[in-house]
């Protein structure tokens, strides 16, 4: 009996040990890895392999810190290839999944958050786009997936809670799916352009931003609802930086009169936080 009372008291002395819980944040200066996986236009599965990460026109824009995403295009070719497109219709002959992501081992064994802030979002309504964690066994034999679709101008999180001991690959980052494009429609199919968190999600949400004219030929005014205006950044539709204004007023003037028509995205950062909005130049 007295042996159990001091096995007892050993445990109720011992520490509570939980599992540890990590935070991860989109970073452009990561070590940033792709894969693709390829299906028949059916969804049979065809193969899986690693893929630079400019073939899968993946930008990542390291001094800017932002990550852009599109469909894929490498794989067309000059359009002969009857493997990739159809040579009779002319269309993409396959669904190519491109991942980009960081792999940190490390990770393993731990609850896991990852977080980024979608600058813009001008992706062609036919493809898919996700936010995910993944985690394998140590063989890959066994994928559990979490992930989450994007929103321009907000911020997203995905979580991962379901810890094992046989967790030993993790992998955070994003995928594009669907059919192989024609790189003539790479400006009209659009782009995702992601960032790290934006720390005022609340600010973003109360930002009065507007801009004025627009669509607009010669300039955009933009004002913050009677905040202090710090910096407009532009970026075109493939997430590329395209030009970077210094203001310290309530009213920025953004001269596009070099720009090309189209659509580009306006990140507009002042003393109570950042807001992206969609400007036109006509």
């Amino acid at each position: 009996m007295k042996q159990f009372y001091l096995i007892a008291a050993m445990l109720l002395a011992l520490p509570f040990v939980g599992t540890a819980q990590n935070t991860v944040e989109v970073d452009a200066n990561a070590t940033i890895i792709g894969f693709a996986n390829v299906f028949e236009l059916n969804g049979d599965f065809v193969f899986g392999e690693p893929w630079g990460v400019p073939d899968l026109k993946t930008v990542v824009d390291a001094g800017g810190g932002t990550i852009t995403l599109q469909p894929n295009y490498n794989t067309w070719g000059d359009g002969t290839d009857p493997f990739w497109v159809d040579q009779t219709t002319g269309e993409g002959n396959k669904i190519f999944e491109g991942n980009t992501f960081v792999e940190d081992n490390n990770l393993a064994g731990s609850e896991l958050t990852f977080t980024g802030f979608v600058q813009s979002f001008t992706l062609d309504g036919v493809y898919d786009i996700v936010a995910f964690i993944k985690v394998f066994n140590s063989d890959f034999s066994v994928l559990k997936e979490e992930n989450t679709t994007l929103t321009e101008g907000q911020n997203f999180s995905v979580q991962y809670t379901n810890v094992e001991a046989a967790d030993a690959v993790v992998q955070y980052g994003f995928k594009v799916t669907g059919v192989v494009a024609d790189p003539a429609n790479e400006a009209a199919l659009g782009s995702v352009v992601v960032t790290a968190p934006s720390l005022g999600i609340g600010d973003n949400e109360a930002l009065q931003i507007s801009a004025f004219p627009n669509p607009a030929s010669r300039a955009w005014n933009i004002t913050a609802g009677g905040q202090n205006i710090n910096t407009v950044v532009i970026y075109d539709v493939l997430g590329k930086t395209v030009s970077v204004v210094d203001v310290n007023s309530q009213t920025a003037t953004i001269n596009n009169e070099s720009l090309t028509r189209g659509i580009y995205m306006a990140q507009v950062s002042t003393d109570q936080g950042k807001k992206s909005i969609k400007l036109i130049k006509n």
